[in-house]
């Protein structure tokens, strides 16, 4: 994702703050649904594209270093886990940015959900193989000194002005770990036959809701969150 102060590339939930001053927004995603719903919305001064964010090298009108700021919140992990993207992400939203312009995000980091991770791929690997569970786990969760080589060192024209990592425990919804482990561990289990899938399931959700139970009640997901403020130098 990206953005700019008066023009911007964002995603549409941050939009309605941003858009209290005399800027824009452009928002890009890879799934025509979320850019269709973000349209839905109609917030005024904002425009919304279908693009995969590797792949901002390819949009030229994007890639003229008009935008003042760039965010992303909640997405990296997922699109900096395949290796042949991650230097061409960066430099598409250095190409984007004005020198002197923002990159702030945030992200899973280092240490990030490792019960989760560890049900998930224990299940997994038992029917597939460990190699194979770990070429369909769909994160990267890299801490502070990796993010600041790729921008700084091996993309370079960035400079990283802070970041951290955070724990932040957090109670998990209704659904429980199970609704988690459903919804953000589809493309393990797309790995295991079809007729194994839900006891694959039920073998990660019955470890987690052991190790996630609160004594207090409900049942708790270890997040960490990786958070940089860069600037294009």
């Amino acid at each position: 994702m990206l953005t700019r102060h008066e023009d911007g590339v964002l995603e549409h939930h941050f939009a309605t703050t941003l858009l209290q001053g005399h800027g824009s927004v452009h928002g890009i995603d890879s799934s025509p649904a979320m850019i269709a719903a973000a349209e839905d919305k109609g917030v005024r001064r904002c425009t919304f594209q279908v693009l995969d964010a590797t792949q901002m090298e390819s949009c030229p009108d994007i890639q003229r270093g008009h935008f003042t700021k760039a965010f992303s919140n909640a997405a990296m992990h997922w699109i900096l886990q395949p290796k042949e993207g991650r230097l061409a992400f960066f430099r598409g939203v250095k190409a984007a940015v004005k020198p002197g312009g923002l990159f702030v995000f945030e992200m899973g980091g280092l240490g990030n959900v490792p019960e989760m991770q560890t049900a998930l791929m224990m299940a997994v690997a038992r029917r597939v193989g460990i190699e194979k569970a770990r070429q369909v786990n769909p994160w990267l969760f890299p801490d502070e000194k990796w993010i600041q080589t790729i921008m700084e060192d091996q993309v370079g024209g960035w400079k990283v002005e802070k970041i951290e990592r955070e724990w932040r425990p957090t109670v998990a919804d209704k659904g429980g770990v199970e609704g988690w482990v459903r919804l953000f561990g589809q493309s393990f289990f797309e790995a295991v036959d079809e007729s194994e899938r839900e006891s694959c399931i039920r073998e990660a959700t019955d470890v987690l809701e052991i190790v996630c139970k609160s004594p207090s009640g409900g049942e708790m997901v270890s997040y960490v969150r990786l958070r940089c403020a860069a600037r294009r130098i």
